[in-house]
């Protein structure tokens, strides 16, 4: 019986070549963008989850008591599923945070601190490399608590010694080509010329993770450390991750925490209370835990990965929306094309047909359009995956995903369109009156009412996404047309490689450079400035 049913499908669909077409388009189109909405989000949710110890890791915040007064949040449709995505916390913790955690709370396997570097010039051979924003400097524990695999090396010593750096594959290669650069010298010179022996070799780190350095360094081997450590609580420099042991009561442990963090912060929050015109207050203060998995979501300046979950959200309700019209869309084209058809259910039911029969008649021919959709969009997704990722931001790869769940994918995706493109149309045509049409030789017209009901409801929803992608595209050109004031082209930014501790030095570069800017013909004006970002002073050089 099924047979015979695909037989007729296929034969239908063959014959009417332009309803098929349009139908394939539309449904494909759709398949195609509600796919590459799927993977981003599967893509976003993975983040950071490859860890064997993920469920036990947590990033250490705490309300900003630098900026405590409170920032009006901005509400939106998707501001009740945001939980506390959009807090922004202060993520930068004191250096000496770790080891007083560690002392007191037996909850706590490891505690690893990790502090990004901006920007570095590294040395290899009398070649010299500008590096930015790819550099850290870690704890020992760094690769015993993250799973991010060496190549060469033992996650247990590569960051014992001082002087001593792990590189990740693609800076290895870079730096030394295919020779083997273990136990090879690489000269820092920003960090006051630090020499560092290579330790390890780590693979390069995924795209779905928080953290992607190239190059990791001992904490202790930032030359400052002494002076941070003996500074305390004067200093906020650190992402502290925490892994606590199995089993942990985590809001017991949670609680425990905040306790002691107002204490151990009192004399900091003392401080700033006194100042004149201050928010702060001490009984306010408290610490947070976040899942380091989903600390990627969250707002915070400072972290290596941001998603903002509206985004997510509204590529979803975008794709939901675009599939619905191609559903609708072709709803629409199978009951105005029933007037060709319904002479031939009234002589199927004539002769026998059950009601049953005729629905899954049509709901088959739907589901083979649906099938054929969805494979037709899954070339599409691959071809556009390139152009999505630059829109996105993302680092999206088809090897990401496994063989199984695309399979699952594509089928879900088709069954869930011939569902909602099939069972309505086979619905209506299958309760045709048979003697009605074979004696009056009449064909079934659509409800009027029903008609322009779906019509208005997708060019209204059409027209609303037309009318969003006009003023979204209006605001971008604005953005990138609109004067600044000066030619951004002719102008040059320079940082400061020093400390902002090291303030005679600070000065010291600061008056070469304007005494250089002075004496070159080339320099039309130069300015400094000294700015606060991330939890980091530095200072700016624009020339």
């Amino acid at each position: 019986m099924f047979k015979n049913y695909f037989k007729l499908a296929v034969r239908n669909i063959g014959r009417k070549k332009l309803y098929t077409v349009i139908n394939l388009a539309g449904l494909s189109v759709a398949s195609a963008f509600c796919i590459l909405v799927y993977w981003y989000v599967q893509h976003e949710q993975s983040f950071d989850r490859f860890h064997v110890n993920e469920k036990q890791l947590y990033r250490l915040e705490f309300n900003d008591f630098f900026n405590p007064g409170k920032e009006e949040m901005k509400t939106s449709f998707f501001s009740f599923m945001m939980k506390n995505s959009e807090q922004k916390n202060m993520i930068q913790t004191p250096v000496i945070l770790a080891g007083e955690l560690q002392r007191n709370f037996p909850e706590i396997e490891h505690t690893v601190r990790v502090m990004p570097g901006y920007e570095t010039i590294v040395r290899v051979n009398n070649q010299s490399f500008k590096e930015q924003n790819n550099s850290a400097f870690a704890d020992a524990d760094f690769f015993k608590v993250f799973n991010f695999p060496l190549k060469e090396g033992n996650p247990s010593s590569v960051l014992a010694g001082r002087n001593q750096i792990v590189l990740s594959e693609a800076a290895a290669t870079k730096y030394y080509g295919k020779s083997d650069p273990i136990g090879k010298t690489i000269l820092l010179p920003t960090r006051d010329s630090a020499l560092f022996t290579v330790s390890g070799v780590a693979k390069d780190f995924p795209a779905n993770s928080s953290f992607r350095f190239d190059l990791i360094m001992p904490r202790e081997s930032v030359p400052d450390y002494a002076e941070e450590v003996s500074k305390g609580l004067n200093t906020f420099s650190d992402l502290l991750i925490i892994q606590l042991k199995k089993g942990t009561d985590v809001h017991l442990f949670q609680q425990k925490l905040d306790a002691f963090g107002r204490k151990y912060f009192a004399s900091v929050l003392k401080e700033w209370a006194a100042f004149p015109n201050s928010d702060v207050k001490p009984e306010n203060f408290h610490i947070f835990l976040r899942p380091y998995s989903d600390a990627h979501y969250n707002v915070s300046y400072g972290w290596g990965h941001y998603t903002d979950l509206k985004n997510i959200y509204q590529l979803s309700c975008l794709a939901i929306v675009i599939l619905l019209i191609a559903c609708l869309n072709y709803i629409l084209l199978t009951l105005t094309g029933t007037v060709s058809r319904s002479h031939e259910i009234g002589i199927r039911k004539t002769i026998g047909a059950a009601r049953k029969q005729i629905i899954l008649q049509f709901y088959i021919e739907t589901q083979i359009l649906s099938f054929l959709s969805v494979l037709i969009g899954f070339i599409l997704a691959v071809i556009c995956l390139p152009l999505f990722n630059s829109l996105t931001g993302s680092a999206m790869q088809l090897a990401f995903f496994s063989f199984k769940d695309l399979i699952l994918l594509l089928f879900a995706l088709g069954f869930i369109l011939g569902i909602l493109s099939g069972i309505y149309p086979a619905l209506v045509m299958s309760g045709l009156k048979p003697l009605n049409m074979m004696r009056k030789f009449s064909a079934y017209r659509l409800n009027p009412y029903l008609s322009r009901a779906l019509v208005i409801a997708q060019f209204s929803v059409c027209i609303i996404l037309i009318i969003s992608s006009l003023v979204i595209s209006s605001q971008m050109r604005y953005m990138n047309k609109t004067e600044l004031g000066f030619d951004s082209d002719q102008v040059i930014s320079i940082q400061n490689p020093y400390g902002f501790e090291n303030s005679s030095n600070i000065f010291q570069l600061r008056d070469r450079f304007f005494h250089y800017a002075s004496m070159e013909p080339a320099f039309e004006d130069i300015t400094s400035t000294w700015f606060q970002y991330q939890g980091y002073n530095t200072n700016g050089h624009l020339i």
